[in-house]
């Protein structure tokens, strides 16, 4: 299981794992990049998970999942989320004024 050095589709290099698609860090350059693959290659090898090669990918770059892309999605989602509550609570009202509940 290799390490590869991408470069991020926003910003930087990208530290990942040949088999996953998060990365496990991100650096502003690829020198940078580089170095931590290295020293986390080093580190699994002294943890006896053998050998763990370091590949730096030049032809391809790592893109992020939309859902996790700003607060777009966040915002409009909690927008719905509110007027989902006001109209419960429009209805409940209006429920209980017609049917003379708690009167």
């Amino acid at each position: 299981m290799a390490l590869r050095v991408i470069q991020n589709e926003v910003d930087g290099w990208d530290v990942i794992r040949e088999d996953e698609g998060v990365a496990l860090s991100n650096h502003p350059t690829r020198e940078q990049a580089l170095e931590a693959a290295e020293m986390r290659a080093d580190e699994e090898r002294v943890g006896d998970m053998g050998d763990t090669p370091v590949v730096v990918d030049n032809d391809h770059v790592h893109a992020i999942d939309d859902t996790r892309q700003g607060m777009k999605p966040a915002f409009l989602g909690l927008i719905g989320l509110l007027l989902a509550v006001g109209l419960l609570i429009v209805v409940l009202a209006l429920t209980g004024s017609l049917t003379g509940f708690g009167s």
